[in-house]
């Protein structure tokens, strides 16, 4: 791993498409200007409706000719950015045609070129009245994979959201395949997001050191869906090295291959694992 820098876009995505990814065009032109080389968009960056089955005639094919896909391609080769485009809606098989989609994660590279793909696992089912109450499963498909991307600048483990309540998955990113920079991309809500965000992030964190890059989606998106915010990014010792706690913006840091050696090397927490997770 080298050492660069870092940016996790915050915004609040409406069902306006166009404004979403022209917001989404700024935000990235504005972090490439920071300095950052790798640049997260946050999930759903292009579409929240109103229910969760508005999204199922936007879903687009991964190799094209889609508005949301091609914005995501241009975005990254206009600023030379990788960019994680954390969660737009992918055609599933042709037997979930008009029913459901995948969740997916776009790498591209500063070509714009798809460097990795990730459906996301685990799907937020949940039901706490008048709080947060959303069935994901209804519209959207599991992935299975788990994925982690080989770039120039770092090993990056690819999850999204709800993903984060599930410490399995990225063990088997840090442990198994070597993740040194863990993507979470999110659109939390605001009442889970408040009680719960910081905790999980940090846990990940500190307990596979490793780096946090956090994009997430903020305010009231329509008067059914409120998120959360606090985009952020934190290091393998859990430390908050940047964090934009509302409103639209970016949240810049720079990942030192250092820091993570470092703390690897003086707490070797993977070496000491006695029970094989």
């Amino acid at each position: 791993m080298k050492g660069f820098r870092v940016a996790a876009v915050q915004m609040c995505a409406t069902e306006d498409v166009g404004a979403n990814l022209e917001r989404c065009a700024a935000l990235t032109a504005e972090a490439a200007a920071r300095g950052a080389e790798l640049v997260s968009l946050p999930e759903c960056f292009a579409f929240i409706g109103r229910k969760m089955a508005d999204k199922l005639p936007l879903a687009e094919s991964l190799d094209g000719g889609g508005p949301i896909v091609e914005a995501v391609r241009e975005m990254a080769r206009r600023n030379q950015v990788w960019l994680a485009a954390g969660g737009l809606p992918e055609r599933a098989a042709p037997s979930e045609e008009g029913k459901r989609v995948y969740n997916t994660f776009l790498l591209c590279d500063p070509a714009g070129e798809t460097r990795a793909v990730y459906r996301k696992i685990h799907l937020f089912d949940v039901a706490i009245p008048g709080r947060a109450e959303l069935k994901e499963s209804a519209t959207t498909a599991p992935g299975g994979d788990v994925v982690v991307a080989e770039t120039p600048m770092a090993r990056l483990g690819l999850s999204i959201c709800y993903d984060v309540r599930f410490p399995e998955l990225y063990r088997r990113l840090a442990v198994e395949h070597s993740a040194e920079v863990l993507m979470v991309p999110a659109a939390f809500t605001a009442h889970t997001g408040a009680a719960h965000w910081h905790t999980l992030l940090r846990a990940r964190a500190i307990e596979n050191q490793c780096y946090i890059v956090a994009a997430a989606q903020h305010g009231r998106h329509n008067p059914a869906r409120e998120s959360f915010g606090h985009s952020i990014i934190i290091d393998p010792w859990g430390v908050v090295l940047a964090e934009v706690e509302s409103g639209d913006g970016v949240a810049v840091a720079n990942i030192d291959p250092g820091q993570l050696a470092t703390v690897r090397q003086q707490m070797p927490c993977h070496a000491h694992r006695v029970l094989g997770t």
